[in-house]
């Protein structure tokens, strides 16, 4: 999982990261590539990112707790970030897929706590 937390970080120094749900939601509308949440995400908010990116077509997944997620970043606490470049969202999906994990249908893989 470490690898995962590592691309993050890469794609926050390269600027291609928006993180908290506000910006989230604001690049689900026209640039995110992957929506990544936290497991401790509240379900409201939740549902709303996943029917936003289900509309839109773009892959999530539930990574780590709010905390590991900021950490990649460099911030405090995130619950919800998107990856808006696609390579960069290729390559996290890549070493999930490396791992046994993968996006299946609906787009989800959930990391256990």
């Amino acid at each position: 999982m470490n690898k995962i937390y590592s691309r993050i970080g890469l794609a926050q120094k390269a600027g291609k990261v928006s993180s908290g749900t506000l910006a989230v939601r604001s690049s689900l509308l026209n640039r995110a590539c992957l929506l990544v949440m936290s497991s401790d995400i509240s379900e409201n908010t939740k549902d709303s990112l996943i029917g936003i990116s289900q509309k839109r077509k773009i892959p999530w997944l539930v990574l780590g707790n709010k905390y590991e997620l900021g950490t990649s970043v460099g911030k405090a606490y995130r619950v919800a970030l998107t990856i808006n470049d696609q390579g960069m969202a290729d390559s996290i999906i890549k070493l999930l897929e490396s791992r046994g994990e993968g996006l299946n249908s609906t787009g989800v893989v959930e990391w256990p706590k």
